[in-house]
């Protein structure tokens, strides 16, 4: 039969064991809260450091990239009337000018704008050229080349991202592994205790019987 000195021992390595799991709950429940406020300080940081990349991406979206595809789309419009002047251009370089006339005859002239010219050596403006349509001598006057205006728009910068380091948790997986290793070292080593104690006090109880 186990003495009453034996039993408050058996009740008070039950309270320990009671005990033990509320302070582990306590520290499981601080280190939680720890975790908690540096979690929310590294996303406070990390917001903070992204802020004006997220600004330039909305900008980029909003304003950069709207203006650019404009000036695109303005740029294709001038290209594709060049193109079509350039067509046009080369099927006609010259155009006939409309105020001449001919004067034939011996040493045949023309009469341009109300300036006439030998046509047997020929000193006219320097864009002007001379064709024979049959016996007639006809002047044509070179049409300016077409030109591109502008040049093709440059695309706006990406934007990009700063390099942010990832949250570390490792030291609170450390932790947490350490405070459940130490708990269970502290149950492990009280329950050893308390069945020896059983066994001590299943020992004295044959003794006595």
């Amino acid at each position: 039969m186990a003495t009453p000195y034996q039993k408050r021992m058996m009740t008070r390595r039950t309270s320990d064991l009671t005990r033990l799991a509320e302070q582990y709950k306590k520290n499981v429940q601080a280190m939680t809260g720890e975790y908690e406020t540096e979690f929310a300080k590294f996303q406070q940081e990390r917001e903070a450091a992204m802020a004006p990349y997220n600004e330039a991406v909305r900008r980029y979206r909003e304003t950069d990239m709207p203006a650019y595809e404009a000036a695109v789309a303005a740029y294709q419009k001038r290209l594709d009337d060049f193109n079509r002047a350039m067509e046009d251009y080369e099927s006609n370089p010259s155009e006939r000018i409309q105020n001449q006339r001919f004067i034939g005859g011996r040493g045949q002239q023309i009469q341009i704008e109300g300036k006439t010219y030998s046509l047997n050596d020929f000193k006219g403006p320097a864009d002007v050229s001379i064709k024979y349509e049959g016996n007639k001598a006809v002047a044509y006057r070179d049409r300016p080349m077409p030109k591109m205006s502008g040049s093709a728009p440059k695309a706006p910068a990406t934007p990009q991202a700063p390099q942010v380091a990832e949250f570390d948790q490792a030291q609170f997986e450390q932790k947490r592994g350490q405070l459940q290793q130490e708990y269970q070292r502290e149950v492990g080593e009280r329950r050893s205790s308390r069945l020896a104690a059983v066994r001590r006090t299943g020992r004295t109880l044959l003794k006595d019987a």
